[in-house]
Protein backbone atom coordinates (compact mmCIF):
# COMPACT_ATOMS: atom_id res chain seq x y z
CA UNK A 1 0.00 0.00 0.00
CA UNK A 2 1.14 3.50 -1.18
CA UNK A 3 0.48 6.37 1.75
CA UNK A 4 2.33 8.86 -0.18
CA UNK A 5 2.02 10.29 -3.75
CA UNK A 6 4.53 12.85 -5.82
CA UNK A 7 1.07 14.50 -6.75
CA UNK A 8 1.17 15.91 -2.73
CA UNK A 9 4.64 17.51 -3.24
CA UNK A 10 4.93 21.26 -4.12
CA UNK A 11 6.56 22.01 -7.53
CA UNK A 12 7.32 25.38 -6.48
CA UNK A 13 7.70 27.30 -3.60
CA UNK A 14 10.45 27.38 -0.91
CA UNK A 15 9.38 23.78 0.24
CA UNK A 16 9.79 22.38 -2.60
CA UNK A 17 12.39 19.05 -1.52
CA UNK A 18 15.21 19.56 -4.03
CA UNK A 19 15.52 22.98 -2.48
CA UNK A 20 15.69 22.37 1.21
CA UNK A 21 17.94 19.46 0.41
CA UNK A 22 20.42 22.23 -0.99
CA UNK A 23 19.39 25.05 1.77
CA UNK A 24 21.00 22.08 4.37
CA UNK A 25 23.72 21.75 2.87
CA UNK A 26 24.61 25.86 2.73
CA UNK A 27 23.23 25.88 6.25
CA UNK A 28 26.17 22.82 7.19
CA UNK A 29 28.67 24.15 5.19
CA UNK A 30 28.40 27.64 7.15
CA UNK A 31 28.01 26.03 10.16
CA UNK A 32 31.44 24.20 9.56
CA UNK A 33 33.11 27.29 8.29
CA UNK A 34 32.01 29.38 11.65
CA UNK A 35 32.12 26.89 14.59
CA UNK A 36 34.17 24.26 13.07
CA UNK A 37 37.88 23.41 13.35
CA UNK A 38 40.66 21.92 11.50
CA UNK A 39 40.09 20.26 7.86
CA UNK A 40 36.35 20.47 8.61
CA UNK A 41 36.41 24.65 8.76
CA UNK A 42 39.45 24.41 6.09
CA UNK A 43 37.11 22.33 3.38
CA UNK A 44 33.57 24.66 4.29
CA UNK A 45 35.88 27.87 3.85
CA UNK A 46 37.34 26.26 0.28
CA UNK A 47 33.67 25.59 -0.46
CA UNK A 48 32.37 28.89 0.40
CA UNK A 49 34.93 31.48 -0.47
CA UNK A 50 36.49 29.88 -3.47
CA UNK A 51 35.13 30.81 -6.90
CA UNK A 52 34.75 27.78 -8.80
CA UNK A 53 32.72 27.28 -12.45
CA UNK A 54 29.46 28.44 -12.19
CA UNK A 55 28.15 25.52 -13.94
CA UNK A 56 29.66 22.86 -11.07
CA UNK A 57 26.89 20.46 -10.04
CA UNK A 58 26.14 21.49 -6.04
CA UNK A 59 28.73 24.19 -5.88
CA UNK A 60 28.36 27.28 -3.74
CA UNK A 61 27.56 29.39 -6.91
CA UNK A 62 24.75 26.87 -8.14
CA UNK A 63 23.06 26.55 -4.62
CA UNK A 64 22.75 29.92 -4.56
CA UNK A 65 21.57 30.31 -7.98
CA UNK A 66 18.84 27.95 -7.41
CA UNK A 67 17.85 29.36 -3.60
CA UNK A 68 17.72 32.71 -5.49
CA UNK A 69 20.20 33.70 -3.01
CA UNK A 70 23.21 36.98 -4.10
CA UNK A 71 26.53 35.03 -3.51
CA UNK A 72 28.60 38.15 -2.95
CA UNK A 73 26.45 39.23 -0.54
CA UNK A 74 25.97 36.24 1.64
CA UNK A 75 30.03 35.53 0.88
CA UNK A 76 30.04 38.81 3.04
CA UNK A 77 27.75 38.09 6.12
CA UNK A 78 29.35 34.29 6.05
CA UNK A 79 33.02 36.03 6.78
CA UNK A 80 30.93 38.80 9.23
CA UNK A 81 29.84 35.73 11.45
CA UNK A 82 33.07 33.94 11.40
CA UNK A 83 35.16 36.70 12.13
CA UNK A 84 32.24 37.92 14.97
CA UNK A 85 33.03 34.00 16.43
CA UNK A 86 36.74 34.46 16.33
CA UNK A 87 36.66 37.12 18.04
CA UNK A 88 34.35 35.36 20.74
CA UNK A 89 31.29 37.88 19.80
CA UNK A 90 29.43 35.15 19.00
CA UNK A 91 27.78 34.02 22.07
CA UNK A 92 24.50 32.68 22.26
CA UNK A 93 22.04 35.61 21.38
CA UNK A 94 24.77 38.22 22.05
CA UNK A 95 24.55 39.23 18.45
CA UNK A 96 21.53 40.29 17.07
Amino acid sequence: MKFWSNSDVPSHGPFVPEKRLLAAVLQRAITDFVFGEGELKEGARSWLMDEEPTDAPLSFRFICEALDLDAASLRKAIQMQADLETQGLLAQGSVN
